[in-house]
């Protein structure tokens, strides 16, 4: 129950129109840096498995990359997928392929030494291979190593590491910049720079500052206020698993990596949405959806039409997910598949994009069943750290 209401006050802070802009956020930001990917309260607790599951697991990923199935770099990304149930499991993939001077890896592993308590007495080590890293030229690397110190209240280096993936092509990176200068921690407060940087974690595909980019830009104090482009940008968030853009948009809770899972089912989060303002009924009175969505909705069609991967994904998961549009899964395809096949967005969103492909190919959904397309869509997305695409690909021959 105590997770359950950390996670409402969490929600219900950031539904409240207008308020102070630094307040609204810093709620939100706490422990971004204890997050890789954001979960439900039910899955916050690290699982206990079974050597015989660990193994399970490990010899089902590693054997698709032994085969040539996958990339080292989906190892990678699947590894991470299984950080919070099972630390254990993403140490042993990781070290599979770091083995093998995938850079990638040794930075993962170095951060999952520096940055989770699990293995709080490996931190010194993982700081030493995230050094070797960032010296090779891995900015992902020097981004940890900014999160490292900024957890360690030494904000000088932290901000020194940080700037040194300028230009920043850093997910967490930037989200770290971005809370450096709203909660003015070794630099004077600047809340319309935060947003800059909250922006660029959003178009590189990293759910929390995603999150924070959507918030931000519905409370007054960062810069103007924009509903339509705070729906859009939280419900993006939302789909990439950021549980509270999920919650403020009325959504379930999913807590899956790249949305995928079942909605979590629990009797603390049925509590939780009996308990919130955040229903769907309700949420059709806040100024986000009058002023956020209805307005918003035409000008990203037209967008998607243009060519706009951003608005395609976008409106391909409301049809998709059937959330605020009915469910369409063939406009969802007419979306998704120019996503595919460009191949512009962050892993992060094509893993999604490919995984749903597969599914609705494979189950006849909006389409007529195609088995050739499902296995195309369903490697791709494995290649991009889809558990899906993964789990799918398993049965592929």
């Amino acid at each position: 129950m105590k997770k359950t209401l950390i996670l409402l006050s969490l929600v219900l802070g950031s539904m409240t129109a207008h308020a102070d802009i630094k307040e609204n956020l810093m709620n939100l930001f706490r422990n971004y840096a204890k997050t890789h990917q954001t979960t439900t309260a039910k899955q916050s607790e690290p699982l206990k498995l079974s050597k015989q599951k660990q193994d399970s697991i490990v010899n089902s990923i590693t054997g698709l990359y032994s085969t040539g199935k996958i990339s080292a770099d989906s190892v990678v990304s699947l590894a991470l997928y299984h950080k919070t149930g099972s630390p254990e499991v993403t140490e042993r993939c990781l070290k599979a392929v770091a083995s093998e001077n995938n850079l990638r890896s040794v930075t993962e592993l170095g951060a999952l030494y520096a940055l989770t308590p699990k293995f709080k007495s490996k931190a010194s080590e993982g700081v030493k291979l995230l050094q070797a890293a960032a010296n090779a030229g891995d900015k992902e690397a020097n981004a940890y190593l900014g999160v490292y110190y900024y957890n360690h209240n030494d904000f000088k280096k932290a901000k020194a590491y940080l700037d040194k993936c300028k230009p920043l092509d850093s997910g967490i990176g930037n989200t770290a910049l971005g809370g450096i200068y709203l909660q003015g921690r070794g630099v004077k407060t600047d809340i319309p720079k935060a947003r800059e940087y909250f922006h660029q974690a959003a178009l590189q595909g990293y759910p929390r500052g995603t999150s924070l980019y959507g918030h931000n830009l519905r409370a007054t104090g960062g810069g103007p206020v924009n509903y339509p482009e705070a729906f859009f940008w939280l419900y993006i968030a939302g789909d990439l698993g950021d549980d509270t853009a999920r919650a403020t948009l009325g959504r379930q809770l999913n807590g899956e990596s790249f949305g995928e899972g079942e909605a979590a089912e629990d009797g603390e989060l049925a509590l939780f949405w009996i308990s919130t303002v955040n229903s769907m009924q309700n949420m059709k009175n806040d100024p986000l959806y009058k002023e956020g969505f209805l307005p918003g909705l035409k000008t990203k069609e037209a967008a998607a039409e243009k060519g706009d991967d951003w608005a395609r994904f976008y409106l391909g998961s409301m049809n998709f997910n059937g959330d605020y549009l009915n469910q369409n899964y063939a406009q969802a395809i007419h979306y998704y598949e120019p996503i595919a096949r460009d191949a512009k967005l962050p892993r992060t969103i094509l893993a999604l994009v490919n995984s749903r492909l597969a599914y609705m190919y494979k189950n006849g959904k909006g389409t007529k069943a195609d088995s050739t397309k499902a296995a195309r869509y369903a490697k791709a997305a494995a290649q991009y750290g889809s558990i899906g695409g993964y789990k799918m690909t398993e049965h592929i021959d």
